[in-house]
């Protein structure tokens, strides 16, 4: 009988496992890209556990081992990663956009992160975080519902072959852009949004040259505190709750023995 209760613990304790490891690592982000590992031919995993992975498109894309965290991709130019709409990535309510960048090019309208805009209007894109000028300013970018683009941007260098980190926020009133610590904001009370899919490293035919680090959208706004954090010491979504869960209900399952 012992034996017998013993294997049926252990099928519900891989059951349990099973599903920990299958829950999103982290509620809030629904796309996580570490590039720590080298993609399998041109598959790129979300590491979120909301499924949206992504495909290389193009040959010009190269794993690196001197990411900002890790390892990271270079970008030559001429390739992009698409990944597919879901229902995760409609972010009409609040979102952050969070990745690292290094260049030594002069870039001129690229969107490191963007969603695609499917259907009428002016705008091909619903909203992205931006590098352009020749590597002297970045922008988070959002368009309304009456098809108004609305943005923020920040000025410097950032072309010098340092890392860089970028990110924009929606709170559904206030469009953030951060960039190295620093973070300027305009009003906005509603965005569209679409079944276009998320694309990183491009804006139509205008391609990303460098690298890329820790891609990461979230369905809510971070704070300015929490983007500093990340900033400053990484993400904090590794460390989360699957642990904490999977005690839960291992407790839960000896307690019925």
């Amino acid at each position: 009988m012992d034996k017998i209760y013993a294997i049926f613990l252990g099928l519900i304790v891989l059951a349990v496992l099973s599903s920990a490891m299958a829950a999103p690592i982290d509620e809030k982000t629904v796309l996580y890209m570490s590039f720590d590992q080298e993609p399998e031919g041109d598959f790129v995993a979300d590491e979120s556990g909301y499924g949206n992975d992504g495909s290389i498109i193009g040959q010009g894309i190269e794993w690196i081992k001197d990411g900002k965290f890790g390892g990271a991709l270079e970008f030559d130019g001429s390739s992009k990663i698409e990944i597919p709409h879901s229902d995760s990535l409609n972010l009409d309510k609040g979102m952050t956009l969070e990745i690292w960048f290094r260049t030594e090019v002069p870039q001129k309208g690229r969107f490191l992160i963007y969603k695609i805009h499917l259907g009428g209007g002016t705008r091909n894109y619903e909203w992205g975080i931006y590098l352009t000028t020749d590597s002297t300013s970045v922008s988070t970018y959002v368009v309304r519902s009456d098809d108004e683009v609305k943005y923020i941007s920040k000025t410097g260098d950032y072309m010098d072959g340092e890392w860089h980190f970028l990110a924009g926020t929606y709170d559904g009133k206030t469009v953030t852009c951060f960039i190295d610590g620093e973070v300027e904001s305009t009003d906005c009370d509603d965005i569209r949004t679409s079944e276009g899919m998320v694309v990183i490293g491009t804006w139509g035919g205008n391609f990303f040259a460098g690298a890329l680090d820790e891609a990461r959208i979230c369905n809510v706004a971070l704070t300015e505190d929490q983007l500093k954090s990340d900033y400053e010491t990484g993400y904090d979504i590794l460390a989360v709750d699957s642990a904490g869960k999977l005690s839960t209900r291992w407790a839960a399952i000896k307690d019925q023995r």
